[in-house]
């Protein structure tokens, strides 16, 4: 009988040795082991991130080199959109474009100004006028009024007729002039 108390106690000793054992790797080992995964885990994002960021940092820096040809676009967008309507210099303006292309411009109006779509500083004036030429003189206007000349215009519409003579045609064009948004250069309400 006193080997089966021997055994017992052995076994018991050994279960014990075993949950003491079993509830340190769960209570002290695993966590530490979950802990350095999640580590190794987040590490591994930012190297991710830093690559990233090293890309980002290279295409700014290239970009660095291009800061003129920035600052001359901006300049030139700037000075594209006026804070003033200065309507009657636009007006000589359009009227010199067609002369210098061949196109006669006339009947011009303009319509009070008005918030252009969604944006809270652009303001449009709204300009219908007639110009007649030669259907390729009116074409060279038009690619003028759109790139050559200095204010930043849209053509909405163009609705093209016979003209007065042979060979040259009438076109009604409806064009928004803009300007950015200033105490001179509102929107009607």
């Amino acid at each position: 009988m006193k080997i089966r108390a021997d055994r017992l106690w052995l076994l018991g000793g050994l279960f014990g040795v075993l949950v003491i054992v079993a509830a340190a790797y769960l209570l002290a080992i695993k966590p530490i082991y979950a802990d350095k995964a999640d580590k190794e885990g987040q590490a591994d994002d930012q190297d991710v991130a830093l690559v990233q960021l090293r890309h980002q940092l290279s295409d700014l820096t290239a970009k660095s080199k291009n800061i003129a040809t920035y600052t001359a676009q901006k300049n030139a967008n700037a000075a594209a959109m006026p804070t003033t309507y200065d309507i009657p210099n636009f007006l000589r303006a359009l009227q010199s474009s067609g002369t210098a292309v061949g196109v006669t411009v006339s009947g011009i109006a303009v319509s009070p100004p008005a918030k252009f779509g969604a944006s809270a500083v652009i303001v449009a004036v709204p300009i219908t006028l007639t110009a007649t030429g030669t259907a390729a003189n009116l074409s060279k206007f038009l690619n003028r009024l759109q790139i050559v000349q200095s204010r930043a215009v849209l053509v909405n519409s163009v609705n093209l007729g016979a003209g007065d003579s042979a060979g040259t045609m009438s076109a009604n064009l409806s064009i928004d002039a803009f300007c950015r948004k200033s105490t001179t250069c509102v929107a009607a309400s």
